[in-house]
């Protein structure tokens, strides 16, 4: 599903091509009011086109109305999750710009929907139709409420959609790719390219040991890669659920605890039901014979053009029902063994028929059947509650100016000192040290801390788990003494001048080879391994996916005869030469054609119309107000619904 959104919001002429705005996924138009309607977007506005505001609330409600149905495949999905699969806010807002823009210049020149157009595309709609089979007005608006959608605005969008249709059809339809091109088009898919990639490797092999003034003269040009930034060594004491021993609940607390949840411990039944809601008694009647005749409710409900989670009541209790749906289908519910499906039940809402898929019946339990999780409960309340007092008093005796060590003895934590640390949790003086995952948290929280400083409590996860932290000592930022590290700077002298070596190397053999001399003639000479030779055609290249390496995509850029470098790892070249480009099999030719016209006549008809939007857009004045769509976007990642529906 979201993979399906990724492609549909890539262009923002999209939601013309795909009408995103019908059931499935639009809640409300570009041309909500609101705003002005002249000069630049209004702070309530993410943008104007032609004039006309696109408010914040109307991108908000797009962006709940696309969650809603992304949720329909992914149910734990959160809004910033769906954002960040999508790229951001932006990708939405483009979309309704775009909208926006083909109607606006639709209007300017003359196209319009009917009335009467309008309201047979509405009358289209399956979803709207009643029992008899035709279109019924309240199941139209039992279904748009069932959407969160509102009807106006639901209108407009459609008025809008078979506007753009009348622009972008013709554009689109027909569109047909020249045979010649197609021809040239499949005959480059299966032509071969075939040629040779040598490797010349930047071996270590013949280059001298550096002398002692060397390794100085290197070290010193390259102090700043030598140098040790600033080090903490921290000091500190866990704080978590071992710190405390509360005393063990008593027999008279257990009891105590057993009256105060009576309701917990009575007989208690839950349902898992299913319902509709339907606008009229003909049509619960109708749904109803349909599942007296062997239709299962989901299967009668999606006729109704209902998805799963929108007649999913889940697993209640009677009470909860009767809250949610109205006290008579609950009633009706209730009396129902497993797999009964009630009678259209008259509700506040409309009718109501609803299906039991299973009962569970919890039967009452003595104290003596809960004792032990009743006493478990207690130990753990009483032991959170020792946790937070001992963290309270800490943190008292810190603000009181308590330094570690007073703190330390007084409540008997046991304290740790780490060796001088690298942001990154490592010790240059240790390197047998390991920090966990509660050192680089420490470690993050003293960041900006000094041996000066009075210590801190940080909560370390969500589970009761806390440390009292100071930094014990700070080592300045400076290089590493030379002699501690002078193999390693000898060696990357090494590795430079073999590196440069085989880039002189490859250059070498690169003015060869295209100056004529045979790829395995110049290898042989400079004494290397010969090339490899290679013949891939682009359909066989596409198998590889994305992880084509380098050298191999160079062979489909170069022309026949000419010869190229490519970086390769650990300071080595590639020399990769294209022989010739030999003509695929013809046999093949046909078959490719007939694959890929669809394909480059699709992308052909998209071309034409992305290009008249883009033509249209430049005519049609679009003004961006980027302050209040960065912040409708941070309110719905952090939970606020920036104005929009739930």
């Amino acid at each position: 599903m979201l993979a399906f959104f990724r492609r549909a919001l890539s262009s923002w002429l999209a939601v013309g091509l795909l009408a995103l705005i019908m059931l499935a996924f639009v809640a409300t138009g570009v041309g909500t009011p609101g705003g002005s309607l002249t000069g630049g977007p209004s702070a309530d506005a993410v943008a104007t086109v032609g004039g006309r505001p696109i408010s914040v609330n109307v991108i908000s409600e797009r962006a709940q109305t696309a969650l809603r149905q992304a949720r329909e495949q992914q149910p734990a999905l959160t809004m910033p999750q769906f954002l960040a699969s999508i790229g951001g806010l932006n990708p939405l807002v483009e979309q309704s710009i775009g909208a926006a823009v083909l109607s606006a210049w639709a209007e300017r020149h003359g196209l319009a929907a009917s009335e009467r157009l309008i309201g047979s595309e509405i009358a289209s709609f399956p979803a709207f139709r009643g029992a008899t089979g035709k279109f019924d007005e309240n199941a139209m608006n039992a279904l748009l409420n069932q959407r969160r959608m509102n009807f106006n605005t639901f209108h407009d969008d459609v008025r809008d959609e078979l506007i753009r249709r009348q622009l972008l059809n013709p554009i689109m339809t027909g569109t047909r790719a020249p045979d010649g091109l197609l021809r040239i088009y499949a005959q480059s898919l299966i032509d071969k390219r075939e040629g040779v990639i040598g490797l010349v490797a930047a071996a270590p092999a013949g280059i001298p040991t550096p002398t002692d003034q060397q390794v100085a003269d290197y070290y010193r040009s390259h102090i700043a890669r030598y140098s040790l930034p600033e080090r903490h060594a921290l000091r500190y004491a866990l704080i978590g659920p071992d710190s405390v021993s509360p005393p063990a609940p008593t027999e008279a607390e257990i009891a105590a605890q057993y009256k105060a949840d009576a309701a917990k411990y009575a007989a208690s039944e839950t349902r898992t039901i299913q319902r509709v809601v339907l606008p009229n008694e003909a049509a619960a009647k109708a749904f109803a014979t349909a599942v007296a005749k062997g239709t299962s409710f989901a299967q009668a409900a999606a006729g109704q053009g209902l998805a799963a989670a929108d007649i999913n009541a889940g697993t209640v209790t009677k009470d909860a029902f009767a809250a949610s749906d109205g006290a008579a289908i609950a009633a009706a519910a209730f009396a129902l063994p497993s797999g009964g499906t009630t009678a259209p039940v008259q509700s506040p809402l409309g009718w109501s028929i609803a299906h039991v898929e299973a009962i569970k019946a919890v039967p009452a339990r003595s104290l003596d059947q809960v004792r032990s999780e009743i006493a478990a409960a207690l130990t753990k309340k009483k032991a959170d509650d020792a946790l937070g007092k001992l963290v309270q008093q800490v943190e008292d005796a810190v603000g009181d100016g308590a330094n570690f060590n007073e703190v330390v003895a007084q409540h008997k934590l046991q304290a740790v000192t780490t060796p001088p640390l690298l942001p990154n949790g490592t010790a240059p003086s240790d390197p047998n040290f390991k920090a966990d995952p509660t050192i680089a948290a420490l470690l993050k929280a003293t960041a900006d801390s000094s041996a000066d400083d009075a210590p801190t409590v940080e909560t370390l996860d969500q589970n009761g788990h806390f440390a009292l932290v100071g930094v014990a000592s700070v080592v300045a930022a400076a290089p590493v003494p030379l002699a501690q590290i002078k193999p390693r700077v000898a060696e990357e002298i090494i590795f430079e001048r073999a590196a440069a070596r085989a880039k002189t190397q490859a250059q070498s053999l690169l003015g060869k080879i295209n100056g004529g001399q045979a790829p395995a003639a110049a290898f042989q000479a400079a004494g290397m391994k010969a090339p490899q030779p290679l013949s891939l055609s682009q359909i066989e290249l596409s198998r590889a996916g994305a992880d084509v390496p380098a050298p191999i995509r160079t062979l489909f850029r170069l022309a026949p005869g000419k010869a190229d470098l490519v970086q390769g790892p650990n300071g080595s070249w590639f020399v990769v030469k294209l022989d010739r480009i030999a003509p695929g099999d013809a046999k093949m030719l046909p078959m490719v054609i007939g694959a890929t016209r669809s394909e480059l006549q699709r992308g052909l008809g998209d071309e034409y119309a992305q290009q008249f939007a883009n033509a249209a857009r430049v005519e049609v004045k679009v003004k961006r107000n980027l302050t209040a769509q960065g912040k409708l976007e941070q309110d719905l990642r952090s939970g606020n619904n920036g104005g929009g529906a739930q």
